[in-house]
């Protein structure tokens, strides 16, 4: 995903929720999105690339209300 395309799709969002990022493409565990952005270049391509990381982790049942 682009950046501008995440910033239209944050824009829709309630601004004072919280976004998490999940820790593997399974949902298996969640965290807060770190404030440290990592810039890097995909070997594929040479485009830039930004990369997010979560603070902590925690499973789905002990961070979310069912």
């Amino acid at each position: 995903m682009k950046v501008k395309n995440l910033i239209k799709i944050l824009k829709t969002l309630e601004q004072e929720a919280i976004i998490d990022i999940a820790t593997d493409e399974e949902g298996n565990c969640f965290g807060n999105i770190s404030h440290g952005i990592t810039e890097g270049t995909l070997k594929s391509t040479g485009k830039k690339v930004y990369t997010i990381y979560p603070e902590s982790i925690e499973i789905a049942e002990d961070r979310y209300q069912y």
